[in-house]
């Protein structure tokens, strides 16, 4: 075992008999600040504490406020003061520079893992035992609370996860390999970028893919665009063409930055798709062909293109790395809430599905609650929720811990805060 995950035992075990046995405790109401390992921390007592710790985990490139994040960015943190709760959060170790994020990022969830335990142990010591701990986090810090709330069970009382990637690293760099597959055969490559499975190392995607992107961007490359969002299963929603910066940038981006930091972390090509066979569902074809006038021979054609390049594998050290951060394995034995928008361009609602797969094959589905967002009423995109949806996430999860039973979604999730109880996500796709 290596020496940090060592050292983040030794103080989950030591900070745990200060607080159950010689409580150390400060003056309320608490703002801590300090370094763990040499990571920024955040602690945040309110007079009122409750008793309840909520840790959180940011997402990808979402650590830019100061201080850093509590909460998701749309949810006002002394709300959550205010209502009683203490919030903890660590800036993980790990972070790089990349071209087009808001601030140092990466797939640095390896370092998220062992700082959010030693941030959450470094409570206890300086602040007290918490009568319950939530975990929770959106986007790449929803993966984070997966991976929590699954090799820390002791330690966390439940989880929230918004809007994260359930069906876990590897799955979801295999997809963003075939998105750059079908941006190739829909609108060209430039091989000055790499391949679609090895991209070039210092590829600049603002700078040098973007141009080309925005070239693509006429009336009569639009089904193009759809052909591509369809043969990934991506939701449909305006904001992924609505002006003033269409979201299909963002799924540029996310196609091709972080798979390539990540491979340069992980030590090679974590994505693999030998064996795929990339179709379109009869009803997309029918829509690209009625909509769009689109033949039958030119989708083919589109389609063929792509399974001739069923050929990438990926390497088994860097696929092996991927896994371990992190491929969320479904053995849950606190309850977890998911939070999810049915649009999710980013992070396709069909990784609720896959998760969801992966926690009845452990026998544990009682344990796994999912709820589905359709927006803010402005756009239903990636993490698009309303203040109000995930604060009921909260109290959902915090009247399950205190009752044993699982929340009525009639009550937490009605239609009236904007969630969708019919709404059913699809099988991964491959």
């Amino acid at each position: 075992m290596k020496l940090r995950m060592l050292i983040v035992i030794f103080l989950l075990l030591t900070c745990g008999a200060m607080a159950s046995g010689k409580r150390v405790h400060v003056p309320l109401p608490a703002d801590l600040q300090g370094e763990l390992n040499g990571v920024p921390y955040l602690i945040r007592v309110p007079a009122n504490w409750n008793g309840t710790l909520l840790v959180y985990s940011y997402g990808y490139a979402e650590a830019f406020t100061d201080p850093l994040p509590l909460a998701p960015p749309i949810v006002d943190v002394n709300t959550l003061l205010a209502k009683g709760f203490a919030l903890a959060g660590i800036h993980a170790a790990g972070a790089v520079k990349i071209a087009g994020a808001a601030t140092d990022a990466g797939w640095n969830v390896k370092e998220r893992i062992e700082n959010t335990a030693a941030v959450t142990a470094a409570f206890r010591g300086l602040v007290g035992r918490p009568r319950r701990t939530i975990m929770w986090g959106q986007s790449m810090g929803g993966l984070v609370t997966l991976a929590m709330i699954e090799k820390f069970p002791g330690l966390y009382d439940g989880a929230v996860p918004l809007c994260a990637p359930g069906a876990g690293t590897p799955r979801m760099m295999d997809q963003r390999l075939d998105f750059r597959l079908a941006y190739a055969v829909a609108f060209g490559w430039n091989d000055a970028w790499g391949t679609p499975d090895n991209l070039r190392a210092d590829l600049n995607v603002i700078t040098e893919v973007f141009p080309h992107v925005v070239q693509q961007l006429t009336p009569d490359k639009v089904w193009r665009w759809e052909f591509l969002r369809l043969v990934n299963r991506i939701p449909a929603d305006p904001s992924f063409y609505a002006s003033p910066v269409p979201f299909l940038f963002q799924s540029v981006w996310l196609s091709f930055a972080p798979p390539l930091e990540l491979g340069q972390r992980a030590g090679g090509h974590v994505a693999q798709n030998i064996g795929r066979v990339y179709i379109l569902r009869d009803a997309d074809r029918l829509y690209l062909q009625n909509n769009f006038g689109v033949s039958k021979d030119s989708l083919d054609s589109l389609l063929e293109a792509m399974n001739d390049q069923t050929i990438y594998a990926s390497d088994r050290n860097a696929r092996r790395y991927a896994e371990h951060y992190y491929n969320p394995t479904g053995r849950i034995r606190r309850p977890v809430l998911t939070l999810h928008t049915t649009g999710d361009a980013a992070v396709i609602p069909n990784n609720e599905r896959a998760y969801r797969t992966a926690v009845k094959q452990h026998g544990n589905p009682k344990l796994l609650m999912q709820e589905f967002s359709t927006g803010n009423g402005v756009v239903n995109t990636h993490c698009t929720f309303t203040p109000a949806q995930i604060l009921a996430g909260i109290d959902a999860m915090i009247y399950w811990l205190d009752t044993g039973n699982r929340p009525d979604p009639s009550v937490f999730f009605p239609p009236a805060l904007g969630f969708d109880p019919s709404f059913a996500p699809q099988p991964w796709p491959w």
